[in-house]
């Protein structure tokens, strides 16, 4: 979906290497999400991974996306999974999961062009846990990155007490979702959700650690 936002081929993602990101006097943080063949951690797979940095100040002060700095791609599926309601979940055909780029190859791109940056997701451990897999299953090394959870950030914004929802967030804050559960429009619709956050969340957070803090210590427990 970036390829045709940003009139990009498809062609093998672009890493640090390839584009000179600016970032004098500003942070990176990347955000990611996901699509799987289902949400069993141990046995189902990744099927694409999209991911956008933000460039902010360090002390949390501006925000913005800068659009060339963008990850997608599609990982190649052996035995795809033919289901209709899988499929309507994730947008992505048969087609497309057989033609998609090796494994290992789309997860090296992706740490890649990662780097150091620290990793925000909705219902992160989630993501994070199928990365981690993913790595190991591919004999890559984990990553060391820091991962933190919009989610229990929305719900300390919001005062909610109930786990919010990626949906409930994009009504609550009048966000504007392309296509959900695609990966690329839930990562970009997350970004925004995040940078809508910042101006509450540095009356209590002033840095990156800060904000980790704030995060752990809001986790809301299902049930």
């Amino acid at each position: 979906m970036f390829d045709k936002l940003f009139g990009r081929t498809n062609e093998k993602p672009a890493t640090e290497d390839d584009d000179a990101y600016e970032l004098v006097g500003t942070c990176r943080w990347v955000v990611l999400d996901t699509e799987t063949t289902g949400l069993n951690i141990r046995h189902d797979r990744i099927i694409s991974i999209a991911a956008v940095a933000l460039h902010l100040e360090p002390d949390l002060t501006d925000a913005h996306i800068p659009l060339a700095d963008t990850f997608e791609a599609v990982i190649h599926q052996d035995h795809p999974k033919a289901k209709k309601d899988n499929i309507l979940i994730h947008h992505i055909g048969v087609d497309a999961q057989g033609q998609g780029h090796p494994e290992r190859d789309v997860l090296s791109w992706f740490v890649n062009w990662v780097g150091d940056s620290p990793i925000f997701a909705y219902h992160a451990p989630f993501d994070k846990a199928m990365v981690t897999h993913a790595l190991k299953q591919s004999g890559l090394p984990e990553m060391n990155n820091p991962w933190v959870d919009v989610q229990p950030l929305a719900n300390w914004v919001t005062r909610q007490t109930h786990p919010m929802g990626l949906d409930e967030c994009v009504t609550r804050f009048n966000l504007e979702s392309i296509a959900r559960h695609s990966a690329a429009s839930d990562t970009f619709v997350t970004a925004e959700l995040l940078m809508r956050l910042l101006p509450q969340i540095r009356q209590a957070a002033t840095d990156f650690k800060q904000l980790q803090q704030l995060a752990s210590q809001n986790t809301v427990r299902v049930g």
